[in-house]
């Protein structure tokens, strides 16, 4: 069963959400200003889903060429005004 909370609530009700994905196997999205952010979901099906590890120190300059013709000042701005 898939349920979406927000951040908020999540942060309220964190221990109650860990039982609901622990014991009744459910799967929670976390939203943040109506955009999803977070998966809580049993360590089982996680794993399920990631069949290798990933290493981190070869992941070094991914994105790089998604960056370099964005005005990056201009970005952040923008997204933060969609944050206030």
């Amino acid at each position: 069963m898939l349920q979406s909370v927000s951040a908020m609530e999540a942060r309220k009700k964190f221990g109650e959400l860990l039982n609901r994905v622990s014991l009744r196997r459910e799967e929670i999205i976390i939203e943040r200003a109506g955009k999803k952010i977070a998966r809580l979901l049993p360590i089982e099906q996680q794993e399920q889903q990631h069949h290798g590890k990933m290493d981190f120190r070869k992941a070094a300059g991914l994105g790089r060429e998604i960056w370099k013709d964005i005005d990056v000042d201009k970005y952040l701005r923008r997204e933060r005004r969609e944050w206030e």
